[in-house]
This record gives structure tokens, C-alpha cells and sequence, in this order.
């Protein structure tokens, strides 16, 4: 059990790396050309094109980080086969799995980028837990992780996102701590 949560935490930090990257080029406008919105009324401003095409390729660089720790690993690398790849499928995993949130959102009359009063644990929870979910989804859909990985990375990458974001927002790259 114990081998199954290093491993969610150590998957984690692709994700991060991507995510960090891309709160970069959002802070300094970068491809600014497509900081369109995918679909503003159905998941509004703020779910661009920039995202969902630099995050899976930003985490896919982020996976790629890990090279010289699956080299010495070796035979019990975690990756096994393309860390590109599995970079690459989480970062997708992460954009799809937030257009559900937005949409609820947007139905529900709450702005893209704000979250409300009423039931804000709930919505500070989702918004966490959304991303997690689907990360999560992409693993356990790449060959080697099995559901104790699943679960494990459900449910401790809320509470590394929420430490991310609150260090985004020290640093002044994020508008918000969650």
C-alpha cells in the first residue's frame, strides 16, 4: 500500500511541473494568440486553447524531468516506457477532467476564475478535486498503474494543488490561493 502512495506522489510531479509552467506563460501573456476561450458560455473565459494544448505538452516536459530518476531506477522505473507519453496523457487528463467543473459553474451563474460564498469548501473542493480525478483517470488508463495508485492520487492531489496554488499566489503568478 505504501509502494502504491510514493508512487501517486511521485506522479504528481509532472503535474506539477506543467501546471507551474503554464501559470508562467498565463502571467506573461506567452501564445497569446490562442488565449481563446474554448467555448466562453458553456465553460467560460478562463478554459483557453492555450490550455489545453501547452498543459499536456508543459506536463509532458514535466514527465520528462524525471529521466535521470528513472535511469537510476532502472529496473523499477515507474514510467517503464514513454515518459513523453505519460506526461503528455496526464496534462490531457487534467484540462478535460476541469471542463465538468466549468460547466456546472457556468450553469450555476458563478464567473469563470471566481468562487462563491455559498458552499465555497465544496467548490474550493471540486475545483481540486476535479483535475485529481482526472489525472488519476489517465494513469489508470496508462499500462503498469493499478487502482491503488488510482486512489492514492485521488486522494492526495487536492491538498498538492492547494499547496501550489497558494505558492503561485505568494509569488504573485496566480490571482488567487485556490
Amino acid at each position: 500500500m505504501m509502494d502504491a502512495l510514493w508512487i501517486a506522489l511521485y506522479l504528481q510531479i509532472p503535474v506539477v511541473i506543467g501546471g507551474v509552467l503554464h501559470m508562467l506563460v498565463v502571467t506573461h501573456n506567452g501564445f497569446s494568440s490562442l488565449k481563446r476561450p474554448i467555448n466562453q458560455v458553456l465553460f467560460g473565459a478562463n478554459k483557453t486553447w492555450r490550455g489545453l494544448l501547452l498543459v499536456p505538452l508543459l506536463t509532458a516536459f514535466g514527465a520528462l524531468c524525471l529521466l535521470p530518476a528513472e535511469l537510476l531506477l532502472g529496473d523499477h522505473a515507474i514510467f517503464g516506457t514513454s515518459l513523453l507519453l505519460a506526461g503528455w496523457v496526464a496534462g490531457l487528463g487534467y484540462v478535460l477532467a476541469e471542463l465538468p467543473n466549468s460547466y456546472i459553474k457556468r450553469r450555476l451563474g458563478i464567473a469563470a476564475g471566481e468562487t462563491p460564498q455559498k458552499h465555497r469548501a465544496l467548490f474550493v473542493f471540486m475545483d481540486q478535486f476535479d483535475s485529481a480525478l482526472g489525472v488519476a483517470i489517465a494513469y489508470a488508463l496508462y499500462p503498469g498503474f493499478g487502482m491503488a495508485v488510482f486512489f492514492w492520487y485521488a486522494a492526495t492531489f487536492p491538498i498538492t494543488a492547494l499547496l501550489v496554488k497558494r505558492g503561485l499566489y505568494a509569488m504573485k503568478l496566480k490571482k488567487s490561493a485556490v
